[in-house]
Protein backbone atom coordinates (compact mmCIF):
# COMPACT_ATOMS: atom_id res chain seq x y z
CA UNK A 1 0.00 0.00 0.00
CA UNK A 2 2.82 2.33 1.07
CA UNK A 3 4.76 1.64 -2.40
CA UNK A 4 1.53 2.58 -4.31
CA UNK A 5 1.75 5.75 -2.50
CA UNK A 6 5.55 6.71 -2.92
CA UNK A 7 4.89 5.97 -6.31
CA UNK A 8 1.87 8.22 -6.84
CA UNK A 9 4.25 11.26 -4.63
CA UNK A 10 6.89 10.15 -7.40
CA UNK A 11 4.25 11.25 -10.11
CA UNK A 12 3.07 14.50 -8.72
CA UNK A 13 6.45 15.73 -8.24
CA UNK A 14 7.06 14.85 -11.37
CA UNK A 15 4.06 16.75 -13.18
CA UNK A 16 3.90 19.27 -10.39
CA UNK A 17 7.63 20.97 -10.22
CA UNK A 18 8.93 24.52 -10.01
CA UNK A 19 9.31 23.78 -13.82
CA UNK A 20 5.87 23.14 -14.36
CA UNK A 21 3.88 25.71 -11.98
CA UNK A 22 4.04 28.88 -10.24
CA UNK A 23 4.10 27.59 -7.00
CA UNK A 24 6.65 25.00 -7.74
CA UNK A 25 3.83 22.66 -6.14
CA UNK A 26 4.43 24.08 -2.88
CA UNK A 27 1.27 25.35 -1.35
CA UNK A 28 0.19 26.05 2.53
CA UNK A 29 -1.69 23.82 4.50
CA UNK A 30 -5.73 25.26 3.71
CA UNK A 31 -4.89 24.71 -0.06
CA UNK A 32 -3.90 21.45 0.36
CA UNK A 33 -7.46 20.92 1.84
CA UNK A 34 -8.80 22.26 -0.93
CA UNK A 35 -7.06 20.60 -3.50
CA UNK A 36 -7.84 17.27 -1.77
CA UNK A 37 -11.68 18.30 -1.56
CA UNK A 38 -11.47 18.60 -5.54
CA UNK A 39 -10.71 15.26 -5.69
CA UNK A 40 -12.79 13.95 -3.39
CA UNK A 41 -15.63 15.56 -5.36
CA UNK A 42 -14.82 13.99 -8.69
CA UNK A 43 -14.81 10.67 -6.65
CA UNK A 44 -18.32 11.58 -5.61
CA UNK A 45 -19.58 12.75 -9.07
CA UNK A 46 -18.08 9.82 -11.10
CA UNK A 47 -19.18 7.43 -8.43
CA UNK A 48 -22.91 8.43 -8.37
CA UNK A 49 -22.89 8.13 -12.06
CA UNK A 50 -21.21 5.19 -13.36
CA UNK A 51 -21.76 1.48 -12.34
CA UNK A 52 -19.55 -0.83 -10.52
CA UNK A 53 -16.50 -2.11 -10.85
CA UNK A 54 -15.97 1.32 -12.92
CA UNK A 55 -17.00 3.61 -10.34
CA UNK A 56 -15.20 1.77 -7.28
CA UNK A 57 -12.29 1.48 -9.44
CA UNK A 58 -12.59 5.25 -9.98
CA UNK A 59 -12.70 5.44 -6.31
CA UNK A 60 -9.61 3.67 -5.33
CA UNK A 61 -7.53 5.55 -7.75
CA UNK A 62 -8.93 8.75 -6.35
CA UNK A 63 -7.84 7.58 -2.65
CA UNK A 64 -4.65 6.88 -3.92
CA UNK A 65 -4.31 10.30 -5.15
CA UNK A 66 -5.77 12.38 -2.03
CA UNK A 67 -3.10 10.10 0.48
CA UNK A 68 -0.46 11.16 -2.00
CA UNK A 69 -1.94 14.62 -1.70
CA UNK A 70 -1.62 14.51 1.72
CA UNK A 71 1.68 13.20 2.32
CA UNK A 72 2.74 16.26 0.16
CA UNK A 73 0.84 18.96 2.58
CA UNK A 74 2.44 17.53 5.58
CA UNK A 75 5.76 16.85 3.42
CA UNK A 76 6.13 20.83 2.82
CA UNK A 77 3.85 22.40 6.40
CA UNK A 78 5.51 19.63 8.78
CA UNK A 79 4.16 17.02 10.74
CA UNK A 80 2.17 17.60 14.13
CA UNK A 81 2.47 14.22 16.14
CA UNK A 82 -0.57 12.85 17.74
CA UNK A 83 -1.12 14.45 21.43
CA UNK A 84 -2.78 12.36 24.18
CA UNK A 85 -2.76 14.96 27.22
CA UNK A 86 -2.58 18.22 27.18
CA UNK A 87 -4.70 21.59 26.57
CA UNK A 88 -7.14 21.38 22.93
CA UNK A 89 -6.36 24.22 20.75
CA UNK A 90 -8.43 27.09 21.02
CA UNK A 91 -11.98 26.88 19.87
CA UNK A 92 -11.84 23.07 19.67
CA UNK A 93 -15.32 21.60 21.50
CA UNK A 94 -15.52 18.49 20.39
Amino acid sequence: MYAAIDGERTYQNEKWSADTTETGGRHEPYVWLGIIQDYRNEADHFWCRNPNPQADEFVLNALRKIAALAVAALEQNGVRTRQTEGPRPVGFTA
